[in-house]
């Protein structure tokens, strides 16, 4: 027998767009603006992309992304099954995780070095 799902929740007016704005900013989603009409009168959806907080920006101190060599590592599929977890619960990347653990065992890693997730930085 299959199992019942829940309904969607109705979409409804009384939705706090402001509150959905700042979520979306804390989150760094890029967010659709209300549609401005061009010279010819049409309008047209504009998009901004998300806004990169200062924290985010590039570091001039870290590493320049070209100096840095790639490791290959086999890992039995527990270890890495830990190693995402420890990633999504933590919010940061398999990378980081790992240079931290490399960092415990005292191989010297500059702290500018230390981005939480490098997909949100692409600089170098």
């Amino acid at each position: 027998m299959k199992q019942q799902r829940a309904p969607f929740q109705p979409v409804s007016a009384d939705i706090d767009d402001q509150k959905l704005e700042r979520l979306a900013a804390e989150k760094g989603v890029g967010s659709l603006v209300k549609p401005v009409a061009d010279g010819a009168g049409e309008a047209r959806s504009v998009y901004e992309p998300p806004r990169v907080k200062k924290s985010e920006a590039p570091n001039p101190e870290a590493t320049p992304r070209s100096q840095m060599k790639t490791v290959n590592l086999e890992v039995p599929d527990y270890a890495w099954t830990e190693l995402k977890i420890r990633a999504a619960r933590e919010q940061v990347s398999v990378r980081h995780i790992v240079m931290e653990a490399m960092r415990a065992i005292g191989v010297a890693i500059k702290d500018a070095d230390m981005v939480e997730d490098g997909r949100r930085i692409r600089g170098g």
